[in-house]
């Protein structure tokens, strides 16, 4: 019942080969069709009018010889009737009850549709390796508002140097990860947010903020030695393990899978950037809290019916039932934001990502 992604990795493969010459000139499709009834049923009625014809000739030229006609009715498989009507037994028609999404992608090259698939179970068992949300219990010193308000500013700080998004998550899950292992008093929480995005911003941008913008954008609180020393305790704490996988690399995925608009896909990435304050919100796996996402920002714009299908359910590999939780509990986070005027609620209020953080949450879901 379901599409078969090695044959369509073998035809995308063929196809390529075939074209290859014609496939600098071809343009990716800009828009997708929506999800239609595919069927495999065949219209055999005229054929078998046509093979029933020919089988009463047979039958009139083999009434002669009662022998040879029992002879070649052992021999034939198909059934005959007695008035002649010949009984074909068809496989039932399959309809695939999801689509796949790569289909129209075969000759985009940056689409990696022979390896995307393998790309995300990748992800999805990396993801596993994550943060305890109840690590700021080890701190004493620490509670999870002076984390928000970190995290806060350092989204600010990202809006400020015009860094990419994947900088910015990052940079919270290094926090997060070294924090998870290291106790530090609260006077050196913003220098560890400080080199975290300092270390993320030379991973992910091709120009990366020098570290004297570092000490400047933090007044003056922490001088280069100090930033560069702490750069350095926290790459020795994670072992260089840097990269782990956000939601922002799941959504992608899932906003093609749910053929989302831009502006249903930018109201994602806010929800998904928003939650980033909230230390609970670790209890959910990246590429749950990206599924999330896009359940509920379909149900805040009520653009879509249904809100979760079959090609959602194939792709995120989540039930309906376990993203209405997770959605939920985002949506409650979305309700807190509203009554304190954090940073990415401004970011996302601009006309470049469409106003989206004006978007009331749901009353109830």
């Amino acid at each position: 019942m379901t599409a078969s992604t090695n044959h369509t990795t073998h035809s995308g493969s063929t196809a390529l080969a075939a074209h290859s010459k014609d496939s600098k000139s071809s343009k990716p499709s800009s828009s997708r069709d929506a999800l239609s009834n595919i069927t495999n049923a065949r219209k055999s009625e005229g054929g078998l009018k046509k093979l029933g014809k020919s089988v009463k000739g047979v039958i009139a030229k083999d009434d002669k010889g009662k022998k040879e006609k029992k002879k070649r009715a052992t021999c034939d498989p198909m059934c005959i009737e007695e008035e002649d009507t010949l009984v074909v037994s068809e496989a039932p028609s399959e309809t695939p009850t999801w689509k796949d999404i790569d289909e129209e992608d075969l000759d985009d090259p940056q689409a990696l549709t022979d390896y995307v698939n393998s790309i995300y179970e990748y992800l999805m068992e990396k993801e596993k390796d994550s943060v305890d949300p109840n690590y700021l219990s080890l701190h004493p010193d620490i509670n999870e508002k002076m984390r928000s308000i970190l995290v806060d500013w350092l989204i600010e700080v990202h809006r400020m140097f015009k860094l990419i998004p994947e900088t910015l998550f990052l940079t919270v899950s290094i926090l997060d990860r070294y924090l998870s292992r290291t106790a530090i008093s609260r006077d050196h929480l913003q220098l560890v947010g400080v080199a975290s995005m300092f270390i993320a911003s030379k991973v992910e941008e091709i120009y990366p903020p020098e570290c004297t913008d570092f000490v400047y954008i933090a007044d003056g609180a922490y001088p280069k030695p100090q930033i560069l020393e702490t750069e350095q305790a926290i790459l020795n704490s994670l072992k260089f393990n840097l990269t782990h996988p956000s939601p922002l690399h799941f959504l992608r995925r899932y906003s093609k899978a749910a053929c989302s608009d831009y502006h249903i896909h930018t109201l994602c990435k806010y929800l998904i950037e928003m939650v980033l304050v909230y230390v609970e919100f670790l209890a959910y796996p990246a590429s749950l809290t990206a599924a999330a996402s896009v359940y509920l920002a379909r149900a805040m714009t009520q653009s879509s019916e249904p809100l979760w299908n079959a090609t959602l359910q194939h792709y995120t590999t989540y039930r309906e039932e376990e993203v209405l939780e997770c959605a939920r509990e985002m949506n409650r986070l979305l309700k807190k934001s509203q009554m304190s005027p954090l940073a990415v609620k401004k970011k996302y209020s601009s006309s470049k990502f469409g106003g989206v953080s004006d978007i009331p949450p749901l009353d109830s879901l």
